[in-house]
């Protein structure tokens, strides 16, 4: 009794902060914003593609292998055990996925703060942080895809401190996953596989075994990605076909994209996303602004073909590239890191009347408190000192910005991460406030002594 006692102390902070965590989420999807309620646009295509898995499992479809797969594979599973309509289950599902990142969250920051109050305030203002609750009460991405890679990232802090086999491959099975979700963690693996060649000395527990324990159920899901691929279209591919289709947004800066088909049985598909969409009004609520959409093209592009058609992309993107030169292409790449911190509203909110001053609000505190500490943060992944701990942060920060610089920034797609950018953030904060408090104390002692 008494050692149950003691472990109940021991976590008693994880254990308040995980329960609250859970509650909020809960509250929020089941009766302020029940999934149920909000099956439109993104949300209706992946709950229209796990119907169309279940009632037809195997069945080829060209559309399915356009997005990744994990998102929509998971919500098959809850509703295959607990029935297609089954939108409570699917609620609590996502709650669950909530917290799971929150737990995470704070047992990184356990690890890799070094002062004991950062990980209870980091988890207290994570229990209530709008931007995560509100995605999770959408059936996208964002929440399946942020557990996975919160979870890899913690296993990987502990495989660093630890060196322990179980953990690589605990990093590799949960950054597997994630990829599956949403391929984007592969950059983030590729530069600490870097990051760990340069630096093998402030690394020593991670050893070459290491990595191959953990490539090998990556490696497992992109060989499964590829014949899925394959099955689908007949074509080569390995996660999704939208990378391409996405990075037309990013050489281009249109707002929308219009696919005709060329054959029969395919529909013609309009889209646009939605930072993007909000960055052109700023031609007339900001004229002045260096921050513009600035199309190359026109802020609507048509082509003729399947939406993922590669020659039929790269023909368009060749023309904006020629159409901006090289100047102007930088340019396209800032403004898109750029929307990773501001300049939009993280949709679906952003369309929806009741809950936009509420997103609107909680993105103008990331943008003023949050994004330049995070920038700052980044010089952690050139020290050998603050590799090892700040510096897998910083590691998923780039990756972060590169991806956006290559296809478009989105508060949305950010938000996965802003666990770890809060974290970050604190700790600079942290740093930045010690540093004055040593430097201007004794100024100040200086200059009380002058007045007495």
């Amino acid at each position: 009794m008494q050692r149950a006692l003691d472990w109940l102390y021991r976590n008693r902070w994880p254990l308040v902060i995980v329960l609250g965590a859970l509650l909020v989420r809960l509250h929020w999807n089941l009766l302020v914003h029940p999934l149920g309620d909000y099956v439109s646009s993104d949300m209706k295509g992946y709950v229209s593609r796990a119907d169309q898995m279940i009632d037809k499992f195997g069945a080829p479809n060209e559309y399915h292998a356009f997005f990744p797969y994990g998102t929509h594979f998971l919500l098959a599973l809850v509703k295959a055990l607990f029935g297609k309509d089954n939108f409570t289950a699917i609620g609590v599902a996502y709650a669950l996925m909530g917290t799971g990142i929150v737990y995470f969250a704070y047992r990184v920051a356990e690890r890799i703060s070094p002062r004991k109050w950062v990980p209870p305030l980091l988890g207290t203002l994570l229990v209530f942080y709008y931007p995560l609750i509100s995605l999770g009460g959408y059936t996208l991405s964002e929440i399946p895809f942020g557990v996975f890679m919160m979870a890899s990232m913690f296993y990987l802090v502990r495989l660093v401190q630890e060196g322990r086999t179980r953990d690589a491959w605990l990093t590799g099975v949960t950054a597997a996953l994630a990829t599956a979700c949403r391929p984007q963690i592969l950059l983030s693996i590729a530069l600490f596989g870097l990051v760990w060649l340069v630096y093998r000395k402030a690394l020593p527990k991670v050893r070459w075994r290491h990595l191959v324990y953990a490539g090998i159920p990556l490696i497992a899901v992109l060989g499964f990605s590829a014949a899925r691929m394959y099955h689908h279209t007949g074509r080569v591919g390995l996660v999704s076909e939208n990378g391409k289709f996405n990075q037309l947004f990013g050489r281009c800066h249109n707002k929308k994209a219009t696919a005709t088909p060329t054959q029969p049985g395919r529909g013609k598909i309009r889209f646009g996303p939605p930072p993007l969409i909000q960055l052109e009004k700023r031609a007339k609520t900001a004229p002045r602004s260096w921050v513009q959409l600035e199309p190359a093209l026109g802020p609507e592009l048509e082509y003729r073909g399947y939406i993922a058609d590669a020659a039929a992309l790269d023909a368009l993107m060749a023309k904006c590239i020629r159409k901006t030169g090289f100047l102007g292409q930088v340019k396209y790449a800032i403004v898109n890191v750029l929307l990773l911190a501001g300049y939009n509203t993280p949709w679906p909110d952003s369309g929806r009347d009741l809950w936009r001053p509420r997103a609107i609000w909680w993105q103008g505190l990331y943008t003023t408190f949050v994004a330049l500490p995070v920038v700052l943060g980044l010089v952690t992944l050139f020290m050998r000192r603050t590799i090892a701990s700040y510096g897998l942060i910083a590691l998923h920060v780039l990756a972060l910005m590169i991806t956006a610089a290559i296809y478009f920034g989105d508060t949305r797609l950010r938000a996965p991460y802003d666990p770890l950018l809060l974290l970050l953030a604190l700790e600079v904060y942290i740093f930045a406030g010690t540093w004055l408090w040593r430097r201007g104390k004794p100024l100040w002692d200086r200059w009380r002594a002058r007045r007495a």
